[in-house]
């Protein structure tokens, strides 16, 4: 095991921060991706598991599976001053992730009563720049991966002819996080590299109500996740430096963000549904990374922790959603989501491209026969450009950022 170190404490939140609030992955299922995760309210597919629990109880059928990924395509650059004073601009290496999901539900014979499972990747993604590039004392290779393991029950009832559903999950949590920065104190610049991973506990709850047919509403939480990693620390070109840079170990706590959401689904006519959400995440949770090192960088026969205020704040995230059933084969769908950045731009660092978000996106599904179906979703989204400065020594890094992202997800869904 291998962890994180120095300013890592900017970088492990910064893992995937150009695509979705910080961090936080959302692209558990192509019918989501395709509506701009404005699924909360009118879902009934297994992962519905993420979205919303609740209403995994309103599956007609009595065994259903959802197997899915999602290809995410990240790109950013930095304009800053150089030494020389003059403008330049770095663009991130290509680097795209393969995020896999897999839900599973079964309508179990006590009536009302279901159970269902999801494994998926709540948290991750990573950057990568050049190694030569002005900024790599700040960063140059950083990655975050989280797997989410999370069994649900839930329960469905009537109060009246209001039909409403519960439910509660529990989650268990691993993680592994890689970074490599440059050390700029010594000459030749010794490259710090660690590796690290750790595990942490969740919980979750769904609430689901159709007060009448043309009409629902969910709700749904999911806890913070706090994860200790654990690991050693290593350096490459460090010739002659070796008694300054010694491998050791070091230790820290992440406390990923808690995540509720509420949604709204009206039937506008027969074949045509709209949803309206939104997302609260509770970014506040990410304030301060404290990193403790056995032997420090540079002075081995001292322990050493690393403190670094990153002084997020709760956003809210607003959502929109329609599908269309074309005909009994073919629904066809789109959305679009605006997603505030929880940090100030004056806290904006290259190992953390963030900006305010919008994104748009489309996608269909096509049932082959009662029980195989495919679906297909598609999101852009563009960062607005965010301009940092130095000029109250909050930022490590003033310049321009500007990000992106395209997004490509399938789903095979299975119904007996």
């Amino acid at each position: 095991m291998k962890i994180l170190i120095l300013t890592f404490s900017t970088l492990i939140i910064l893992n995937g921060n150009l695509f979705a609030g910080g961090f936080q992955l959302n692209d558990h299922s192509a019918r989501s991706v395709a509506m701009g995760f404005s699924t909360v309210a009118n879902i009934s597919d297994p992962s519905a598991i993420y979205y919303n629990p609740a209403c995994i109880a309103f599956d007609a059928a009595e065994l259903s599976f959802l197997l899915g990924s999602s290809y995410i395509m990240p790109g950013g650059k930095f304009t800053g001053i150089t030494t020389l004073n003059e403008q330049k601009t770095t663009s991130l290496e290509t680097w795209n992730f393969l995020i896999p999901n897999f839900f599973g539900t079964w309508r179990t014979p006590i009536e009302g009563l279901s159970f269902g499972v999801g494994v998926f990747v709540p948290f991750g993604l990573g950057t990568r720049w050049p190694s030569d590039w002005v900024g790599r004392f700040t960063a140059v290779e950083t990655y975050l991966q989280t797997v989410e393991i999370n069994p649900n029950l839930a329960y469905n009832f009537k109060i009246g002819d209001i039909p409403i559903s519960i439910a509660a999950g529990f989650g268990y949590v691993i993680g592994n996080v890689e970074l490599k920065r440059n050390l700029s104190t010594f000459n030749p610049e010794p490259i710090l590299q660690l590796k690290g991973d750790g595990n942490g506990t969740t919980f979750n709850a769904g609430l689901s109500v159709q007060p009448c047919e043309m009409f629902k509403f969910g709700a749904s939480y999911r806890h913070n996740i706090e994860i200790e990693f654990e690991g050693d620390v290593s350096y490459d070109n460090i010739t002659g430096l070796e008694s300054k840079f010694q491998e050791g170990t070091g230790k820290t706590k992440i406390n990923l963000p808690n995540d509720f959401r509420f949604g709204i689904a009206y039937q506008v006519r027969n074949d045509l549904w709209v949803e309206l959400g939104i997302n609260y995440v509770g970014w506040s949770s990410y304030d301060t990374l404290a990193i403790k090192f056995d032997k420090g960088p540079g002075a081995p026969a001292s322990t050493y922790e690393s403190k670094n205020a990153r002084l997020y704040k709760d956003v809210i995230t607003y959502r929109l959603g329609a599908e269309y059933k074309f005909d009994e084969y073919c629904t066809l769908r789109c959305g679009g989501f605006y997603d505030p950045m929880p940090v100030e731009a004056k806290y904006v660092e290259p190992m953390l491209p963030e900006g305010n978000r919008l994104g748009g996106s489309l996608g269909f599904g096509y049932s082959i026969n009662k029980t195989l179906s495919l679906d297909l979703g598609y999101m852009g989204i563009v960062a607005m450009q965010t301009e940092s400065k130095d000029d109250t020594n909050l930022s490590k890094f003033s310049g321009i950022y500007n990000s992106w992202a395209n997004i490509i997800s399938l789903s095979i869904n299975v119904k007996f």
